[in-house]
């Protein structure tokens, strides 16, 4: 057994899925109601404007919701990716109806400042548990953890049958699980080209992206899972007809249940003191067990993180274990661009290449592709995320009804 759950519930009217790795909550996906755009949703958009100082160009999504598409993320059919071309003038005309996909949220900011659009792509992605098919793309490319002869066997089927990426999930996936999944994907694309091709010069949502549920389930695969609760009738139905398509064994295994209180008033997130940690993930200090402290700060630049001796007298052992809440707290937080982590000082240059080696061990495992940079002369720890959802706190406002 793997350890890991995932616990599933719709809290104040928004769906959560936290995954718990032996009692320990380690990821959290969340899902806002007001949040426009959702990261992976595909949309018919039309070009609104050219904006050749940022080369990239508006685009209309509709309901009043706009998204900016740099010119790197431009494919046309004809001309191939952006690359080969000299700036976004050359690819896009306003009035132009395009096929986009939402590769980040939206971005917010302060009260006094214009919230950041969410982030276009036309190479669109459509990802499963164990592949991801990028349509327009040619290349398949291996997750260098693959090593299993049957899975490297069967990625030569998908070459010449558009690009895709073979996740680490695939490890342990069996032909039939990953070609039916291919299935699934190549449907998917044929649907929303089906959508397209119907949709006049309409701007409009034609494919919503994943849920929090299923972000969890993708990301993670749900064979991981030694169980998987729902919290209530409506959550275990977005399981079940999840798998209906993608696991079909998983709707009459055990590993699925619904929750049922034992007493008046308990709730899912009860089990294991998971409302404790979320409100905890409002706080901007987080204790360490062993006397020390992280403080996080955001700024509207760069994620501050400034790790405190606090009581504690082993200065290597405080930085270690704050590496490891660190690592959590991006996760759980949800936090991307740049982050700076100000360990406590150390002497020696061994020291912080330790350090920086157990940071990237810890991130490693992070499906929005952290990466450590190292130290900078001041000796801080520079590491950069990937954005795909809003962040925690981006979601605050409305997250446990505050």
């Amino acid at each position: 057994m793997s350890g890991i759950e995932l616990y599933i519930d719709d809290i104040d009217g928004r769906l959560h899925a936290a995954v718990l790795r032996r009692g320990m909550l380690t990821d959290l996906y969340v899902d806002a109601l007001d949040q426009d755009a959702c990261w992976g949703s595909v949309y018919l958009g039309k070009v609104l404007k050219i904006d050749k100082k940022l080369d990239a160009a508006l685009i209309d999504l509709g309901g009043g919701v706009t998204g900016l598409l740099p010119a790197k993320y431009v494919y046309l059919q004809n001309s191939g990716e952006a690359a080969d071309h000299s700036g976004i003038a050359d690819l896009l005309k306003p009035g132009q109806m395009i096929l986009v996909q939402v590769r980040a949220e939206a971005k917010r900011l302060s009260l006094h400042e214009q919230h950041k659009m969410p982030r276009l792509t036309m190479l669109v992605n459509l990802s499963g548990q164990y592949l991801t098919h990028s349509p327009v793309a040619r290349q398949v490319t291996i997750s260098s953890n693959i090593e299993n002869e049957k899975v490297l066997k069967f990625t030569a089927k998908l070459k010449g049958k558009g690009g895709w990426l073979v996740q680490p999930n695939a490890e342990h996936a069996s032909e039939e699980q990953m070609q039916t999944e291919a299935n699934l994907l190549r449907a998917e694309w044929e649907q929303i080209q089906a959508v397209t091709e119907t949709s006049g010069e309409r701007p409009r949502l034609v494919r919503a992206g994943p849920n929090a549920a299923l972000r969890a389930l993708n990301d993670y695969s749900a064979a991981r899972f030694d169980h998987i609760y729902a919290g209530s009738k409506h959550c275990l139905e977005i399981v079940m007809q999840w798998a209906a398509r993608h696991e079909p064994p998983l709707a009459e295994s055990k590993r699925l249940r619904l929750f049922r209180a034992e007493k008046p008033g308990q709730r899912l997130y009860d089990i294991n003191d998971i409302y404790s940690e979320l409100e905890m993930l409002e706080e901007q200090i987080v204790p360490l067990a062993g006397g020390g402290s992280i403080i996080i700060e955001p700024t509207h630049a760069v994620i501050m993180i400034d790790v405190n001796q606090g009581s504690a007298t082993n200065i290597t052992a405080v930085n270690q274990e704050a590496a490891a809440e660190t690592a959590r707290q991006i996760r759980l937080r949800n936090l991307s661009g740049a982050i700076l982590v100000d360990f406590i000082g150390m002497n020696q240059k061994s020291e912080r290449i330790r350090l920086s080696d157990v940071m990237q061990q810890l991130l490693l495992g992070d499906h929005a592709a952290a990466e450590v940079h190292g130290f900078t002369r001041l000796g801080i720890i520079e590491i950069t995320r990937k954005r795909r959802t809003a962040t925690l706190a981006e979601k605050r406002k409305v997250y446990l009804g505050k």
